[in-house]
């Protein structure tokens, strides 16, 4: 009988070769493709890139500043590599390439043809499900789900975003935006970063759940102390939950209780508790009137996607044998909220914050965006307005929502449009100005990963692409209202929303908050940067690093200050 000391040798030789042959293989597979390839130790889906990305990012701060990118050997191992990468890597191996690890192997792509064509193929391409996992706390959700599973989700989730919606939205970030003016003209702004995560925050607890909180507000009930049963008020829970989401997201809650992350799973716990009292509160006052609306919050989502659900179960088509799925139940309404919440809170406040700093760092473009915001108050109040409307006013912020899209387009909040292939699948790529005839199959599992920064910095499509120009957007009329209609110089050049059937469906809700938000801002304040801090030291700054959190984010906090007009 061995011993635990030879069997240890012996399972580690044994794994080495296993994990010999499967690199070997994949370089079979991946060569069997015709595109060029390269190689790493190990890619960056893999949990020890999740642990390992932040060691580096930190380790290569100030290299990083020199805007080199990664070191060659690093690049790939870590998640989300191309901001900081930008086209590095493209310009080396082309537009569409391989990476091969004994893991497994990964296509990026940087191509609007592929980008599109892979978009529109979403029985061919889904989500990786590892991936896609750490986000579906609940279960499966709107982004999530594939196949007839998705299209149960989306039909229950699409109709909340609606013009209901759009007007709370827009109504709601007024109000927010205007308080906190308010504070800033008593107390000034303590940190434009903390107090847009904190706006951006109320306004998904409004929008999105129905519950209204005031800027100076910690609790929502009774507004002066945490309910009985409960250690935290709702908005202290949320805050926490925001502020340990990563862990939760990577790691099981009982596991956290047991680690100085506990106070980040203490609030996880709260948070579904409140969540799911809303949740029945609501479907009650929808099961005794199937009319019922919050009158204080008509339009937010968790009331509309439960009155969505209501009526699909009561609409049930008779004709499928009583087998079609037709409502959510708890868990699903609550996957799907916490969704809502993730995207709608995150994304939007980072956005605001890069174009808070590229305001403060270009004055000119800073003057183009208040001449617009001007001229629209001061017709609102010839018509004797004092407050914007959102059927008047939102759409004649046309050179605001140009910013938007050149903001995103530049500080995209996905690095990676992340599919995968189950059984082997054919892609289309364009080299130079002409679709590449040639095979390209890609093998059975492997990842698809539409390289947004290496698109979006794509000098074949956009012309020095490190400048923020909103004027690059207008499209005479109109400018873009849409990712469909003003997607860009060349269709699936702009990645910002994704593309295709499982393109973001709350890109209206984030056009609506980001252009409210600035639309108060801009009326009473300018920004500018704060102390001496060289524009160059800035640039480089939010340009060549980022945190490597969820959603693309500031590495440092960038010190800026509001001055009062």
């Amino acid at each position: 009988m061995l011993s635990i000391g030879q069997i240890i040798p012996l399972a580690i030789g044994a794994f080495i070769l296993y994990r010999a042959g499967t690199f070997l293989n994949n370089i079979r597979l991946a060569r069997a493709t015709g595109l060029p390839f390269t190689y790493s130790p190990y890619l960056e889906f893999e949990t020890i890139a999740y642990f390992g990305s932040p060691l580096l990012r930190w380790k290569y701060r100030d290299y990083l500043l020199e805007g080199k990118g990664w070191p060659r050997w690093a690049r790939f191992m870590i998640k989300d590599w191309p901001w900081e990468d930008k086209r590095r890597a493209h310009d080396e191996w082309g537009d569409c390439f391989l990476v091969v690890a004994p893991t497994g192997i990964i296509c990026y792509a940087a191509d609007p043809a592929m980008s599109m064509d892979v978009t529109k193929r979403r029985m061919d391409f889904t989500k990786p499900p590892d991936k896609y996992a750490m986000i579906q706390p609940y279960g499966t959700n709107i982004v999530t789900a594939e196949g007839k599973q998705w299209q149960f989700h989306v039909r229950i989730t699409g109709p909340t975003f609606n013009e209901a919606n759009n007007h709370l939205n827009w109504t709601e970030t007024l109000r927010q935006a205007q308080s906190l003016s308010d504070s800033w003209g008593r107390w000034g702004s303590r940190d434009l970063h903390l107090d847009i995560y904190s706006l951006t925050l109320n306004i998904i607890s409004c929008a999105g759940f129905g519950i209204r909180q005031d800027w100076s507000n910690d609790t929502i009930v009774n507004h002066d102390k945490v309910p009985e049963g409960h250690e935290l008020s709702f908005l202290q829970a949320i805050t926490t939950v925001v502020h340990y989401i990563v862990p939760i997201l990577l790691l099981p809650t009982k596991v956290m209780l047991y680690t100085p992350l506990r106070k980040g799973a203490k609030a996880y716990i709260e948070f579904e508790d409140y969540m799911r009292t809303l949740i029945n509160a609501e479907k009650r006052k929808i099961d005794a009137n199937a009319d019922y609306e919050n009158l204080d919050t008509k339009g937010n989502l968790l009331t509309a996607m439960l009155k969505v659900s209501a009526s699909e179960a009561r609409n049930a088509n008779k004709g499928d044998g009583g087998t079609r799925k037709t409502t959510f139940n708890d868990d699903e309404v609550l996957g799907n909220a916490f969704m809502f919440f993730l995207a709608g809170y995150d994304t939007t406040a980072n956005s605001m914050i890069y174009g808070s700093v590229c305001l403060a760092l270009y004055p000119e473009l800073q003057d183009s965006v208040v001449e617009e915001i001007d001229r629209v108050w001061d017709e609102a109040e010839k018509e004797g307005r004092t407050e914007l409307d959102y059927d008047n006013d939102y759409p004649k912020l046309k050179y605001t929502l140009c910013f938007m899209y050149e903001i995103l387009r530049a500080f995209p909040v996905v690095i990676h449009l992340t599919k995968m292939c189950w059984k082997p699948q054919p892609i289309i790529w364009r080299t130079g100005t002409e679709t590449d005839s040639a095979p390209h199959v890609l093998p059975a599992k492997c990842r698809m990963y539409l390289n947004t920064t290496g698109t979006h910095y794509n000098t074949k499509y956009w012309a020095d692409p490190y400048k923020i120009d909103p004027d690059r957007w207008k499209n005479d009329a109109h400018g873009p209202t849409s990712a469909a209609r003003k997607p860009g110089p060349v269709k699936g050049s702009f990645i910002g929303f994704s593309e295709g059937a499982r393109a973001c469906i709350g890109w209206k809700f984030a056009e609506v908050e980001f252009l409210a938000f600035f639309a108060v801002m801009l009326r009473q304040y300018r920004v500018r940067l704060a102390g001496d801090v060289p524009k160059a030291e800035v640039e480089k700054q939010i340009f060549l690093r980022c945190a490597g959190d969820i959603t693309l984010s500031p590495f440092d906090n960038v010190k800026l200050t509001l001055d009062k007009r």
